[in-house]
């Protein structure tokens, strides 16, 4: 299982990153799945975006961030969903190959955009929900 954030904000960790907002209802039960098929030894950290102030911070109040320490580069939407896919096993890293790679790509991004756009509707919390 991969590792949850507990503490406060966070630098940049050792492995990999996951920072998805928990104030999202489509967000934390991707995450919730994902934390469940990942294998320990990929060191994957799912952290909240309230708790993490390392590369793509700037990002973390409107999309997923992927951080990968070994490239020291970060990656948003659906291109960090996509990298977290692709370390969590076999079949998750088939989709993740199909969501950041061509010819698919341009659709994932669109079906990531509508849901971020549309998070509001399914259950958001805080950040994400519209004021009444």
């Amino acid at each position: 299982m991969a590792a949850l954030s507990d503490g406060g904000p966070r630098p940049p960790a050792p492995g990999p990153v996951l920072v998805y907002d928990p104030d999202c209802s489509v967000c934390t039960a991707f995450v919730r799945q994902l934390g469940k098929r990942v294998h320990p030894s990929t060191a994957l950290q799912l952290t909240p975006s309230s708790h993490w102030d390392g590369p793509g911070a700037e990002w973390t109040d409107r999309s997923a961030v992927f951080y990968d320490s070994k490239e020291d580069a970060f990656h948003v939407e659906e291109q960090a969903i996509g990298r977290a896919l692709m370390i969590a096993g076999p079949l998750p890293r088939v989709a993740g190959n199909l969501i950041i790679r061509q010819p698919l790509k341009p659709l994932a991004r669109t079906v990531y955009r509508a849901i971020a756009r549309n998070r509001h509707r399914v259950g958001c919390q805080g950040s994400c929900s519209l004021p009444r």
